[in-house]
């Protein structure tokens, strides 16, 4: 779900606009909008007053650091995604300093995310009744997994058993929320989803 801001359109008289992009600056930042109801695009231009947080970045086992800038009078959640220099971020932790889920910018000092602009790093627990083995694969963060289907990778076939997700688990979640699969191995089978590509020997 696109972004959404308080601006009346010219047009139609729509008290609302799709964002389609943002770009913060020291002093400004720049909006791309879109009106839902008659479709009308503008680009605006706002004065802003910023606060500096320090944003932590993880990108697979290592993590960056920068300090950014965010408006003030924005509130920022838990499992927002913002743009930084061109980069995807799922932001996962809030501190102002204490850890909260939402929170204005004037208030955060610290935010940790994941980066959704690079393949999600995935373990599997595979068990072939004589023993369970892991493997890593590396899909996009939008690859959906679903219970009892069947997976391929390169000779070895094996049904998902079980999603472990961020939150519970699902029957059938996308990469970005999942920390973990489990599967057992199958024989061959007509109809399966290949992921070989998306393994790595480790």
């Amino acid at each position: 779900m696109p972004e959404k801001i308080y601006m009346v359109c010219e047009n139609c008289g729509c008290e609302e606009m799709d964002v389609l992009k943002k770009k913060i600056y020291d002093k400004s930042a720049y909006y791309l909008v879109k009106c839902p109801n008659c479709g009308t695009v503008k680009e605006v231009i706002d004065k802003v007053k910023l606060n500096q947080a320090k944003l932590i970045i993880s990108r697979y086992d290592i993590s960056e650091s920068k300090v950014i800038n965010i408006p003030e009078d924005e509130t920022y959640k838990v499992g927002d995604i913002i743009n930084i220099d061109g980069e995807d971020i799922e932001i996962t932790k809030i501190e102002t300093p204490e850890p909260v889920k939402s929170a204005l910018g004037r208030d955060i000092k610290y935010i940790w995310g994941k980066s959704l602009s690079i393949p999600k790093k995935l373990g599997i627990s595979i068990n072939d009744k004589s023993k369970t083995y892991g493997i890593y694969i590396y899909v996009p963060n939008d690859f959906e997994f679903e219970l009892d289907k069947v997976y391929k990778i390169n000779d070895g076939f094996f049904k998902l058993k079980k999603i472990k997700a961020e939150k519970g688990f699902p029957k059938k979640a996308k990469a970005k929320d999942i920390k973990r699969l489990y599967g057992e191995v199958v024989k061959p089978v007509r109809n399966y989803i290949d992921i070989s590509e998306y393994y790595r020997e480790e």
